[in-house]
């Protein structure tokens, strides 16, 4: 179960693990990073929060800086595999302007970041874009690009309903390493090696727009709002968290 709390001024994004005798709380930030194996995680050891980036990429999207996100256990709920159960319940609950400003990363002068097979261009712009390519050896996937303006407008209707995806030869692996415990075709985009198993994709390009908003989730770990024009090349979280970190150390 999870819990969204108003977060007191200049707190940031925190999560509190409720299960746990101490009740720890972790900074949503790239600096508490701990895996990036086909998730997102941050905290050490028991403290540890998986899959934080649908939670996230909403987080972000909404312009919310101090939010406490009560936890009472390891992950939030991956609900249907999108961002947009969370997105829906976030603007229904309402957000409260608070005294000062908020945290903002601009960028001024493009870089470049290189991430095992992962390639990024992160160039100024006045507003956040992402521009993203990916590449999968699968019929329905192959080569899919989108470009999009984040705003909160664009997010709902392009990228919000957009669902991890998984592959059913990989399943046995990944549990068998203590992952997709849960999973199932109610909470991805299940794909034998030639069609779509369960319910249908929401659009043909399904899987680039899922892994835009990925992106967003993990650029939330900057802990404050980004101005840039990110270009992916096939990314990954491993990719994401590093320009996360790129970004946040051009700030210093």
């Amino acid at each position: 179960r999870v819990s969204c709390r108003p977060g007191a001024p200049g707190s940031g994004i925190r999560f509190r693990r409720t299960d746990l005798a101490s009740r720890p709380e972790i900074p949503a930030l790239v600096s508490e990073v701990e895996a990036t194996e086909r998730r997102t995680a941050i905290g050490h050891g028991e403290t540890t929060i998986h899959t934080v980036e649908h939670l996230l990429a909403a987080v972000l999207v909404l312009d919310l800086d101090d939010l406490v996100i009560e936890l009472d256990g390891p992950e939030p709920p991956i609900l249907d595999g999108s961002f947009a159960p969370y997105l829906t319940l976030l603007e229904g609950a309402g957000s409260t302007a608070h005294d000062g400003d908020p945290v903002r990363y601009r960028i001024t002068t493009p870089f470049t970041v290189t991430e095992g097979d992962s390639a990024y261009v992160i160039a100024p712009y006045d507003g956040l874009k992402l521009t993203t390519t990916i590449e999968w050896n699968h019929p329905l996937i192959g080569r899919q690009t989108g470009s999009w303006d984040i705003s909160l407008e664009n997010f709902r209707k392009d990228l919000a309903g957009a669902r991890t995806f998984g592959f059913t030869a990989e399943v046995e692996a990944l549990r068998s390493r203590g992952l997709l415990k849960g999973a199932s075709a109610d909470s991805a985009v299940v794909l034998t090696d030639r069609e779509v198993v369960g319910n249908p994709l929401r659009w043909p390009d399904e899987f680039v727009r899922h892994k835009a908003g990925d992106i967003l989730g993990d650029l939330a770990l900057v802990g404050g709002r980004v101005q840039a024009h990110v270009i992916a090349h096939r990314p990954s979280h491993q990719g994401n968290v590093a320009v996360a970190r790129a970004i946040t150390r051009g700030a210093e």
